[in-house]
């Protein structure tokens, strides 16, 4: 996994992972190191240098020589998967990774950091060490995990192994994007290019660095080989589970089309599970029957929660609204959080434009937000229905659940029971690419978009029960091409949503949050068809 190296101090992440891609051969030309081709075996090309102590990354003592490998190889898959994969400290590593012996976090220093206590396999014994692990995401999707001995004290007479090493991942891409950024029609499966890299340093011990350097780089390649095996056979497992899905959505769509009552009882039935995989990790205590058809995760990557194809609901901080002065100082302030909780959220399919979902009767509003909690506690529902026409329709519904209703004299009262006009001109969307490339990033943007002005929006209510804000992607031909193009990327990116009301006195300042969202590496396969409407 790692090879041996003088302990050395990284103050931050950012250190850490700057080192260890200079290390690699991933940075300017002037600043990395260069590698030589040591051989090729079986997908895996490898590398290796020889450093002596005047040419190391990162700096350390003595007068010693070592030795680096490197080994690089595509792997099919996801690069969620294979994050996963090396962030793994469980048992089900040592399927691949024939070094580990066990692992776990001892500490968490910050969202990109952590201390880690490993045990693994040397030559001649297996050694307790403690690492600092970092990792940064990069804008294509991709990602560099580094690893490096934390530093111990001159008196220590810890006799370990020292370790410097990690991995990047770089999706590939054509001229079309990335291979896995096309149209529903693409069946160019996710390719990634995997590169580990590790510096090996005896330790002041009487070890032969030759014989040290050949058992690493064969335990380089087996661990390569076994990652790309097992990556590859989760993303063929996730895909034969959306081909099935895929044809129950189908069916359950010619089923709805003719009012077919059997398949609509079995589509009631299926509907909490329907489109979540087989192998999907979820945080203990997680209630997911109102959680709708898109899985609730995490991202950026936390151990054992779902990172990819899901959802989950960003801090209100990450988004600027009017502060109290602005009509004076044109001010923005850090928005802070949300008046309402993102509960669900649904990502649907079908032949014609989705409307007014909040009122069928078999649909999460319905059957399980307001159902499970009837009584003198009912929370009021504000959902926002997307809808992206085309050859197949897409809807994704976001449900956000108010404690109680808004009280009538406030800002999101008056827009909950006033008309048309006045929500057309309040009603504000706040969008951002969290993780993605700068061409999706620049055409998105970040800036405000009062909804009711650029696209046609309707508005579904029930008294004291739901508002449902269903917006016509469609309306629009530029939003609708922006979308389009976005759809396309939709497997890479991470997009970020607010929603409030438009302040426009002081009264009504500063800004408030109705709610927050975030969807991670959408998958357009992974949409069901909505529920029937009776």
């Amino acid at each position: 996994m790692v090879g041996r190296q003088e302990t050395m101090k990284f103050d931050d992440n950012e250190q850490l992972v700057k080192t260890f891609k200079a290390f690699a051969g991933m940075t300017s030309r002037r600043k990395r190191t260069h590698w030589r081709i040591a051989g090729y075996h079986k997908y895996v090309k490898t590398y290796e240098k020889s450093f002596d102590h005047r040419e190391v990354l990162p700096v350390s003592h003595g007068d010693h020589v070592s030795h680096g490998v490197k080994g690089e190889s595509l792997i099919y898959s996801h690069p969620d998967v294979i994050f996963n994969h090396l962030m793994d400290l469980h048992v089900s590593r040592a399927t691949w990774d024939c070094a580990f012996t066990e692992g776990s976090v001892v500490e968490h220093i910050s969202e990109f950091d952590d201390v880690l206590e490993l045990a693994i396999k040397f030559p001649f014994s297996i050694q307790k060490l403690r690492l600092k692990r970092s990792w940064t995401r990069e804008r294509d999707g991709g990602f560099t995990i580094a690893l490096a001995n934390i530093e111990r004290s001159k008196s220590s007479e810890d006799k370990s192994e020292n370790l410097f090493g990690g991995w990047t991942v770089y999706p590939i891409t054509s001229h079309h994007g990335t291979i896995f950024a096309g149209s529903q029609h693409t069946k160019a499966r996710p390719c990634c290019l995997v590169t580990e890299a590790s510096r090996m340093y005896p330790c002041g011990r009487r070890t032969n660095v030759e014989k040290l350097a050949e058992w690493e780089g064969k335990t380089l390649v087996s661990r390569i080989i076994a990652l790309k095996q097992s990556c590859e056979h989760t993303m063929n497992m996730d895909a034969t589970h959306n081909h099935y899905a895929v044809h129950v959505t189908a069916r359950e769509m010619v089923a709805c089309k003719h009012s077919d009552s059997a398949t609509n009882k079995e589509y009631l039935d299926h509907v909490p599970s329907t489109g979540r995989g087989h192998n999907l990790c979820t945080a203990p205590g997680i209630n997911f029957s109102q959680e709708g058809s898109l899985q609730k995760g995490k991202w950026p990557f936390e151990a054992g929660i779902k990172s990819s194809d899901c959802w989950c609901s960003p801090d209100g901080d990450g988004f600027r609204v009017r502060g109290s002065n602005y009509l004076r100082d044109r001010k923005k302030v850090p928005a802070g959080q949300p008046l309402a909780e993102l509960v669900a959220v649904d990502w649907f399919v079908d032949y014609q434009r989705i409307d007014d979902i909040c009122s069928r009767p078999a649909g999460t509003c319905q059957r399980y937000i307001l159902t499970t909690n009837r009584g003198p506690n009912t929370p009021f529902v504000f959902a926002v229905n997307i809808q992206v026409p085309g050859a197949r329709h897409f809807s994704i519904v976001y449900y956000y659940t108010l404690a109680r209703p808004a009280d009538a004299d406030s800002l999101l009262g008056r827009f909950i029971h006033g008309n048309d006009s006045f929500r057309n001109a309040r009603l504000k969307l706040i969008p951002r690419v969290a993780l993605g490339p700068w061409v999706v990033q620049r055409a998105v943007g970040t800036k405000p978009l009062i909804v009711g002005r650029a696209l046609k929006v309707t508005y579904h209510s029930s008294p004291n029960n739901y508002m449902e804000v269903d917006i016509d992607i469609g309306s629009s031909t530029v939003a609708n091409n922006i979308v389009r193009f976005v759809l396309g990327y939709v497997r890479t990116l991470v997009v970020d949503m607010c929603f409030l009301i438009e302040g426009k006195r002081d009264d009504e300042l500063p800004e408030q949050l109705i709610g927050t969202s975030r969807v991670a590496h959408l998958e357009p396969e992974s949409a069901v068809a909505p529920p029937p409407v009776r």
